[in-house]
């Protein structure tokens, strides 16, 4: 955390006149903007009267984008790690399915988080507003009446509408660059498992292995579904909670294979 994000401790007072110094804010600005009268504000901060009211404390937290808890000299960092769900623009239907997990919230906060997933946030909303297709829409009228009065040189006519563009192709391939752009980065930040779930598939294998040629001096000995599942049982025996028998039948069970002393049971 930078320093420049910590303030001196302070009162209510002392964080209303650095935060107006800061963001360069008059007192008549600051009341106009949270709604109450220029004397009454000015009279609070320089300690004429106590009453403000806790509707203006927070109007003004919300001005200045800072806690509550920083307004009133609780913290000494202005940061909010708190909002309401009309604040961030939020649906009601799309905060449930962040709270639900219908969405996965680590995805959604590291996009939230990268720079680029901003931008094709920005590109989509012009899309929507359709911003960019009004431009090439003109862009190709001005390329058709051209082409009108170019009607006895058919080659010409064909060059100008070469130059056409789809209305909406280029904002499909602004937002699709952009998002895989936010994608490539967001996996960086996550990093690659792929290394790691080789090295535990590797020595799995290994286990196996060593399970299945244990004792073994002859080469080309024919290895059996039930030796294959007593191996794989017995490579995550080390796990707590692990009933090797049940993983053994499992296993055979999804190979088809049947135990031999199941097949014994019901020769009987």
């Amino acid at each position: 955390m930078s320093n420049e994000n910590v303030y001196l401790p302070g009162k209510i007072r002392d964080r209303i006149q650095d935060l107006m110094k800061s963001h360069k804010v008059t007192q008549a600005e600051l009341a106009a903007r949270i709604g109450c009268s220029e004397s009454m504000l000015s009279r609070f901060i320089s300690g004429k009267t106590d009453k403000l009211g806790d509707e203006n404390i927070i109007r003004i937290a919300r001005v200045f984008n800072v806690s509550t808890d920083f307004l009133l000299g609780e913290a000494d960092v202005p940061d909010r790690l708190n909002y309401d769900i009309s604040e961030l623009g939020l649906s009601v239907q799309a905060a449930r399915n962040l709270y639900t997990h219908r969405v996965n919230p680590q995805v959604v906060n590291a996009l939230l988080e990268n720079p680029e997933f901003a931008n094709t946030t920005n590109l989509i909303s012009g899309y929507l507003d359709d911003e960019l297709a009004k431009g090439f829409a003109a862009q190709n009228q001005l390329y058709a009446t051209v082409a009108g009065m170019l009607r006895g040189q058919p080659d010409a006519v064909d060059d100008i509408k070469k130059l056409q563009t789809p209305v909406y192709q280029a904002d499909l391939t602004a937002i699709q660059r952009s998002f895989m752009a936010a994608i490539q980065a967001v996996k960086k930040e996550f990093g690659n498992g792929l290394l790691a779930s080789r090295e535990l598939t590797a020595q799995a294998a290994k286990k196996i292995y060593a399970e299945l040629t244990k004792g073994q001096h002859k080469p080309n000995r024919k290895i059996t579904p039930e030796q294959i599942g007593e191996a794989v049982a017995q490579s995550v025996s080390h796990l707590p909670g692990v009933d090797t028998e049940l993983v053994k039948q499992m296993f055979l069970a999804m190979t088809g294979t049947v135990a031999d002393n199941e097949k014994g049971t019901n020769d009987q």
